[in-house]
């Protein structure tokens, strides 16, 4: 099971507008909202270039970790479930950002 740090999440939710964090009791929900490609690629201020792209990171909260039940991408109608490789990704950014 892959787990990441609560305390980190919830420090880069207060201090990166990409990631909103969604509680209930145990229950936490991660949303990220990935720049645009052109965003990303450009000098541009990166906060402005969201598009409708969500990453959403569903968990249980054990301590000081949250434990991963599900992971998956939406864009618009499309949902697919992330790989574990890519999970294994967003944590290790998680990780660095924090």
């Amino acid at each position: 099971m892959v787990s990441v740090s609560y305390s980190k999440l919830k420090r880069i939710a207060s201090r990166h507008p990409a990631y909103r964090i969604i509680e209930n009791g145990d229950n936490v929900e991660v949303l990220f909202y990935p720049p645009t490609e052109e965003s990303a690629s450009s000098t541009s201020e990166f906060e402005s270039g969201y598009g409708d792209v969500v990453i959403r990171i569903v968990g249980l909260r054990r301590g000081d970790s949250v434990e991963i039940i599900d992971a998956f991408v939406e864009s618009g109608n499309v949902k697919r479930r992330l790989s574990s490789d890519e999970l294994s990704f967003w944590v290790n950014e998680v990780e660095w950002l924090a």
